[in-house]
């Protein structure tokens, strides 16, 4: 026997429960979707990614957050590395003078910090370049030999100055030039009086290029320090005889005579050649009135 009644009740309640769970689906996407507009509404997403992908998700942002990191401390490391080799200023001044004053210092850092500013760069350490720095210095003031940077605190650096020590001196109308042994002719000495002096004899005028001239004092220079490292002898008195104007007479510690040098050769080779005839003497017991060696390798004595 076929129960119609009974069916069509399952039927009707299958209706009311499918019904009843659509309203319900839809107070809840009406609830959810309140306020959106046809610009702003977009459709539900569920999260669908399975455990394997949001693992590997998971990798990926560990990896780009260590890139990052790796990054960070990179830039930090050369920023600390800059401003390391960076001076900014220069506070603390140093030498190998025996006496240096205030003021003096006051002057040469404020050479310093000139070349700096047309030459910022040079502030790092890596980027200096020494040698034009000695020079700029050198052409202002001949008595700086050479100056060392040294990074003293954070941009901050301290100056060392070597200045040049004279090994002859020359005295003309009270004013005094030296000489180092290099050959550079300053006017500033903050070491003690050399022990070498030129004893001018010619008559020349005090102007005349052949006497005071950088190169006349250059040769000095340069040929008493030679003589000095190739003999082991000292130069003590230059003296620049009576009507001469191209050489000199160099009279060595402990010798009566003197040793005529001119002064248009180099003084290396003519400082070799004073050195071979000392020996030379010294070996034959010989006592000259004077030795001549103006001329390379023709050196004579009488």
């Amino acid at each position: 026997m076929i129960k119609f009644g009974s069916k069509k009740a399952e039927n009707s309640g299958r209706q009311g429960r499918h019904s009843a769970e659509f309203r319900s689906q839809s107070q809840q996407d009406s609830t959810f979707r309140s306020g959106a507009t046809l610009n702003t509404f977009r459709p539900v997403e569920h999260d669908k990614k399975t455990d394997r992908q949001r693992e590997r998700d998971l990798r990926n942002w560990r990896r780009r957050l260590g890139f990052m990191l790796l990054v960070v401390m990179t830039v930090s490391t050369l920023g600390l590395v800059l401003v390391s080799q960076f001076s900014g200023s220069f506070i603390e001044i140093t030498s190998n003078a025996t006496s240096l004053s205030q003021s003096d210092a006051a002057t040469y850092k404020k050479l310093v910090d000139e070349y700096m500013s047309k030459n910022p760069f040079e502030r790092f350490s890596f980027a200096r370049r020494t040698a034009n720095l000695n020079s700029y210095l050198s052409e202002r003031a001949p008595e700086i030999e050479s100056v060392e940077i040294v990074q003293s605190n954070l941009l901050i650096g301290k100056l060392k100055f070597n200045f040049r020590q004279p090994v002859a001196k020359w005295v003309a109308n009270n004013n005094t030039s030296y000489v180092d042994g290099k050959g550079v002719v300053f006017k500033k000495n903050f070491f003690g009086q050399p022990d070498v002096a030129i004893d001018d004899n010619s008559g020349a005028s005090t102007d005349s290029d052949a006497v005071t001239s950088s190169r006349f004092l250059s040769f000095i220079g340069q040929t008493t320090a030679e003589i000095a490292k190739q003999s082991g002898e000292t130069v003590e008195r230059v003296v620049i005889p009576a009507g001469a104007i191209r050489y000199v007479e160099l009279y060595l510690t402990g010798r009566e005579y003197p040793f005529k040098a001119q002064i248009d050769r180099n003084a290396v080779s003519q400082a070799a050649d004073v050195a071979a005839m000392i020996k030379f003497i010294d070996a034959n017991e010989i006592n000259p009135a004077y030795v001549d060696a103006r001329v390379a390798g023709k050196a004579y004595w009488k």
